[in-house]
């Protein structure tokens, strides 16, 4: 369909180009071919009588103009989905589609089985797929998820909430330490002088930046870790802990899983870490999609339960 001589498909193609900043990733985004993608962008920029995207470098950076147009572009396909994703009775044994989470790899390990297998029983035509807490642009993990990969929603901790977008407390758990179940070091538990004594295992991002809850609050409380082995995920920090000396902060959920088979064992934190409380978030106009409503649903329900074992 064309529009005062613009094909409105190309609409589609502007927002995954300004968002991608990269005709490879876009063409992946859109399903196309590079060279369909090139074109594309060559339609727009005949339209728009405007560049979009300049070479800067190595990379492709938005003119003013495109910066202007993307928000614009984004609210005219969110109001187009609303329109044609418009509310319906539901049935979830008939749904057919795939639900995309983003949440850390501790979320994934213990709320994402059991929703899974709830999944298998009652949907059964519903594909989930789970995406690890993305490398934000700015400092806003929530954004980065909803607007920019474009998951049905993401799961943060409390302290990353963007008011901006719905939210939902979902998942309470506790801070405890592990240590390798061997250690004649930590043989008598571990108090605050072992702890800062100790190397540690954290979790970090690809940039150093550090992910996890308990670091905020520690460096709030002037104590300082000495960092041994910095890793991408939580799932790879009994690893690093077995057969050392070394210490690792996390979830308590998380660490029975890894007590149970890793040779690492639980000791309590040797200061008063708050509890970690998990929200998940959506984009609004995905408030009232039928599906995507049952989904949340879900998730809240089967967090609860593991909130109240």
């Amino acid at each position: 369909m064309r529009y005062q001589r613009l094909d409105l498909n190309l609409l589609v193609a502007l927002e995954a180009l300004l968002t991608e900043c990269n005709v490879t990733r876009a063409a992946e985004r859109l399903n196309l071919g590079q060279s369909a993608t090139s074109s594309a962008l060559g339609r727009l920029r005949e339209h728009f009588n405007d560049p979009l995207l300049v070479a800067v470098g190595r990379r492709l950076e938005p003119t003013a103009r495109a910066q202007v147009l993307l928000p614009k572009v984004r609210e005219a396909l969110a109001l187009t989905r609303e329109i044609i994703e418009a509310p319906q009775a539901f049935d979830p044994g008939l749904c057919q589609r795939r639900f995309t989470v983003v949440a850390s790899d501790y979320v994934a390990a213990v709320l994402m089985p059991v929703v899974s297998r709830v999944l298998a029983q009652v949907a059964p035509g519903v594909r989930l797929a789970l995406r690890d807490l993305p490398q934000p642009r700015g400092s806003d993990v929530v954004s980065e998820a909803l607007d920019y990969r474009r998951s049905d929603c993401v799961i943060v901790p409390q302290r990353r909430l963007n008011t901006d977008y719905p939210h939902v407390p979902l998942l309470v758990d506790q801070w405890c330490c592990i240590v390798c179940a061997q250690s004649a070091v930590h043989a008598q538990g571990l108090n605050l002088a072992a702890y800062r004594k100790a190397e540690h295992v954290v979790r970090e991002f690809a940039d150093g930046r550090t992910l996890a809850m308990d670091a905020a609050y520690l460096a709030e409380q002037g104590i300082e870790r000495k960092v041994g082995v910095a890793v991408e995920s939580f799932a790879l920090m009994p690893a690093f802990v077995a057969g050392s000396d070394r210490v690792a902060t996390l979830f308590r959920r998380q660490a029975e899983q890894f007590a149970t088979v890793q040779g690492v064992r639980i000791v309590p934190a040797p200061l008063a870490l708050p509890r970690a409380l998990q929200v998940m978030q959506w984009h609004p106009y995905q408030q009232d999609d039928p599906a995507l409503a049952w989904f949340r649903g879900l998730l809240v329900e089967q967090a609860t339960l593991l909130n109240q074992a």
